[in-house]
């Protein structure tokens, strides 16, 4: 997650252990020069939608060139970062950004992007979409999971301050939606509500090192979960009156972009 527009990206605040094998969906970015082991490379989330594809937060990756991307890998199904006997590792291929974010015009949304790997990921069976042009899933008060390896401490709405302690062991919370009037309110009218959707509370949040990466439901009575959103931005971490802000998965703009037929063996 980053702040706000113009802020840095947000980890789990106030979450709690993910034990190993539950979300096998989950996808660490990797930056293969910044250090020995997976937890040092360790920079932005994603999840697996397709077995040769990845989505995750435009501005996780639409700052590298092209030329750079053999710098940049994902790892699929690990839950402790520093166990290298977990997950499957794949090279990325090339990374789509949604045409609509620009941060050289302005616009930030849709936060999204999808990443072509440089092979199909096995016996992991991806996340399912929120369908477009649906919003059932997000009514105000619904409590959503985000996951991720960002900063677990709670941060101050300001900038500059704050600690950062990112854990090996992926986390999780369950937040609340926040409606759009409120989340509105809070953020002085900077939100985007027909591309973004808010959760959380004080205490509950995503943060630094966990954008990119999902807030979702479960199908009841199922292995199953229902991705709605992508860990975009916030004001602090788990701040009272600043809730998260994700890019919205039901916005038919950026469910057309996901749903585009470049990958092989998507369905």
């Amino acid at each position: 997650m980053m702040g706000t527009a113009n802020a840095a990206p947000p980890p789990v605040v106030g979450g709690t252990d993910v034990p190993d094998g539950k979300y096998p969906f989950m996808v660490t970015l990797q930056y293969e020069p910044g250090g020995d082991t997976a937890y040092d490379r360790h920079f932005c989330g994603g999840t697996l939608i397709g077995p040769w594809a990845v989505l995750t937060a435009a501005h996780c990756v639409d700052w590298i060139p092209p030329e750079e991307l053999g710098d940049f890998s994902v790892i699929v199904g690990r839950t402790l970062l520093t166990n290298e006997g977990q997950g499957q590792t794949r090279g990325i291929s090339e990374a789509f950004v949604h045409p609509g974010y620009s941060p050289e015009t302005g616009s930030f949304v849709p936060d999204v992007a999808v990443l072509l790997l440089d092979a199909p990921v096995t016996d992991i069976q991806p996340v399912q979409l929120v369908t477009p042009g649906t919003d059932a899933l997000e009514r105000p008060g619904r409590k959503v999971t985000g996951i991720g390896w960002g900063n677990v401490v709670r941060q101050d709405p300001f900038p500059g301050g704050g600690v950062f302690v990112g854990p090996d062991r992926l986390q999780e919370v369950s937040v609340p939606i926040v409606s759009d009037d409120e989340c509105q309110i809070s953020y002085n009218g900077a939100v985007m509500v027909d591309y973004e959707v808010c959760a959380g509370r004080t205490g509950k949040d995503t943060c630094q090192g966990d954008s990119g990466g999902p807030i979702f439901t479960a199908v009841p009575n199922t292995n199953r979960f229902v991705q709605i959103g992508v860990t975009s931005w916030g004001e602090g971490c788990g701040a009272p009156g600043f809730p998260g802000v994700y890019a919205q998965l039901s916005n038919e703009e950026a469910g057309e972009f996901i749903a585009q037929p470049w990958f092989p063996g998507m369905t």
